[in-house]
């Protein structure tokens, strides 16, 4: 082998060296299958590779190592939750009617032919619970039913206001919308103000979280039911549903916290818990409560009791908003998605300004085994130990480059002489 294919050879594997450590620098990585054909394809990034991440996933990569370059592909990141359009309906209150002992009516009234499907309502009056109907019409004369069994409830005190009039129901199409209220041994209520609405759901999409268990326990001095809901990994939580099977009615505010880890004291580890939202779990509402994509591996559930018997929880789920990278992969069979990286900045593409590049329907890559970096991160002697390591073989490979390199140099000279 000649000094110039040595030269050669020794600066393949300085190269190889530096671009190995690139990816090293992350504590996991997971080898994306085989890419046959250069295209855009999507990665979903599971639940496990979003808890292993930063917070704001700003430390995710995806590499391509050929021969001795790693190259960093460009990505977008795509969230797939659900979103709402509201789009307000105007109309005319064309009467409120009132049959004693029986039912009083709203009657909404359209320009013309009008698709709904959620009705907002006002009311003045401070302790109600009703029951009621919504009916359609073309010609105000012949009515069709809509939804029935519906509720609306109001409760005020002096120290909370808590109301729900909220009317949800399949979209219909109509002149005339009419709400049925049922007075029968109750009294009428006034509404004041109603609105009209289309709402149009994009529905997202949402994986559903692994739990490995929750207990309830009593705080009867508190007069608090406490639930704790255990995770495996730190989970990004975008929402929860509690449900009871309590048969009668109950509402109660409830606080719903995450935990941040422990914190010791002279009395033990103690679980440190940060305010996540708070809401209300009634009988009369769905119970899926927003967590705001908190990140945590365990939730605390507290439900404020006051002088009522506890509410036993029969069900709690836990959902995560699932989101994909969009990037232009190329024909490879070393393309790795890396993460884990405590001081990585979010990364800033070019491809961000060519969206409307992309084509709307794209393949996914799917993607092996979560490979763990050796050295772990809480051991800072064994990493300064792999970093002395690894810069003693670049070291002594330069000095051997330089040393061919300064005698190629002083060759030359000699046959110039």
């Amino acid at each position: 082998m000649t000094k110039h294919k040595i030269f050669i050879y020794l600066f393949s594997i300085l190269t190889s060296i530096s671009a190995l450590a690139q990816i090293e620098n992350y504590s996991f990585k997971r080898q994306l299958n085989k890419v046959e054909k250069e295209n855009y394809y999507t990665i979903l990034l599971s639940p496990e590779v979003i808890a292993r991440s930063k917070s704001n996933l700003s430390d995710i990569r995806i590499y391509n190592i050929a021969d001795s370059d790693t190259s960093e592909v460009p990505y977008l990141m795509n969230w797939m939750g659900s979103n709402i359009k509201e789009v307000s309906i105007p109309f005319e209150l064309i009467n409120d009617t009132y049959n004693e002992k029986c039912c009083s009516y709203v009657t909404l009234k359209f320009p013309k032919k009008q698709s709904i499907n959620q009705i907002k309502l006002n009311v003045s009056d401070s302790n109600f619970d009703k029951s009621l109907k919504i009916e359609g019409s073309n010609d105000n004369k012949q009515w069709f039913t809509i939804k029935e069994h519906l509720r609306i409830v109001r409760f005020r005190t002096s120290s909370e206001d808590y109301s729900y009039t909220t009317l949800n129901f399949n979209s219909s199409e109509f002149t005339y919308f009419r709400i049925k209220f049922d007075d029968d041994g109750s009294p009428r209520i006034n509404v004041t103000t109603a609105y009209a609405f289309e709402n149009q759901l994009i529905e997202g999409k949402y994986s559903d979280l692994k739990i490995l268990g929750k207990k309830q326990t009593e705080n009867k001095k508190e007069k608090t039911s406490e639930i704790i809901v255990d995770f495996p990994y730190p989970y990004l939580v975008s929402y929860i549903t509690i449900k009871s099977n309590t048969t009668n009615d109950f509402y109660r505010n409830i606080n719903i916290y995450g935990s941040s880890g422990t914190l010791k004291t002279r009395k033990g580890d103690i679980e440190n818990w940060y305010m996540i939202n708070t809401s209300v779990f009634s009988s009369i509402e769905n119970n899926a409560i927003n967590c705001n994509n908190s990140k945590t591996k365990k939730l605390k559930i507290e439900i404020i009791n006051y002088d009522n018997e506890p509410v036993e929880i029969n069900e709690i789920k836990a959902f995560a908003e699932q989101c994909q990278l969009v990037a232009s992969l190329p024909t490879s069979e070393n393309l790795y998605l890396a993460y884990g990286k405590e001081n990585d900045n979010a990364p800033n593409y070019d491809l961000v300004h060519f969206k409307d590049k992309i084509p709307n329907e794209l393949s996914n890559v799917d993607y092996g085994s979560e490979q763990v970096k050796i050295i772990s991160i809480n051991k800072p002697g064994q990493l300064i130990k792999s970093k002395v390591w690894l810069w003693v073989v670049m070291g002594v490979v330069l000095v051997i480059i330089g040393y061919f390199a300064l005698s190629m140099l002083k060759k030359e000279q000699s046959d110039k002489q």
